[in-house]
């Protein structure tokens, strides 16, 4: 074989090196991938407080061609968006078997909140200038004044998305990106839990308005403040987990006899 022509790249090599050469559009095939991630996320985070058509409950086998049919999407996307899920610690793997759902536990979910509430106190002792703190304050008001929602599944919902918006605010104070990542992730993991306490609660605005005391003293820059109502907020779920996890395996007996 020629030097010449153990230079030239051979077909395969090029489709590979230039997708859109081989006519893959990769756009699409990321956002397939995207879609199907959010989809099988709203699933795994939610059981049965989703609003989705389809409940997929703690401990259940997550079966790659009945999830591809659910999303409209390949088995490639659908197993791709599996593989990222277990890499946020939001699904297991069982060897040979295949991915299932994860069952919360409520030593796994205190160590997650401890742990938030670490790192949210920490940034709430940071100094913010006058016009971040009043733009924080603003951006927390408008994300709870969204419409209300129209079933109390939907409200638990909003107003979770609401509080987890004012925690990832607070983990943005420190502009350290791998921060708002593990916050983020706490968000996703404690989920259930945090939407399971406000459809429960006979005062499901008290979550909100935690949150939202929060968020004014930031924008007050009363640091003691803040961070006492973090303290309250997040030693209250922490302190209720034990009994929250017995109430959701009796909901969960429920949803699956219900079929």
């Amino acid at each position: 074989m020629s030097a010449r022509r153990a230079a030239q790249p051979s077909a395969q090599a090029r489709r590979i090196s230039n997708p859109s050469a081989a006519g893959i559009d990769m756009d699409s095939e990321f956002n397939r991938v995207d879609v199907a991630y959010a989809r099988i996320k709203e699933l795994v985070t939610h059981y049965e407080l989703t609003s989705e058509s389809k409940i997929i409950l703690p401990g259940e086998h997550l079966r790659i061609d009945e999830l591809a049919d659910y999303v409209r999407a390949s088995a490639t996307p659908v197993r791709q968006a599996l593989e990222r899920l277990h890499g946020e610690g939001l699904i297991d793997i069982v060897p040979k078997r295949g991915f299932f759902s994860r069952v919360p536990d409520a030593a796994e979910l205190q160590d997650l909140y401890e742990f938030a509430r670490l790192v949210l106190a920490h940034n709430l002792r940071k100094a913010l200038e006058p016009s971040s703190a009043v733009r924080f304050g603003r951006s927390a008001m408008r994300m709870a004044a969204l419409p209300p929602a129209n079933s109390a599944r939907n409200r638990a919902k909003h107003y979770a998305a609401a509080i987890e918006g004012v925690f990832e605010q607070i983990a943005q104070i420190s502009r350290n990106e791998e921060m708002l990542r593990m916050i983020k992730n706490f968000n996703d993991r404690s989920r259930y839990i945090r939407c399971l306490v406000i459809s429960r609660d006979a005062d499901p605005d008290s979550e909100l308005r935690d949150c939202l005391d929060i968020a004014d003293g930031v924008r007050s820059q009363n640091a003691a403040r803040a961070c006492a109502r973090l303290e309250a907020h997040m030693h209250r779920t922490i302190a209720n987990l034990p009994e929250l996890i017995r109430e959701a395996r009796s909901r969960w007996a429920i949803a699956a006899a219900a079929g």
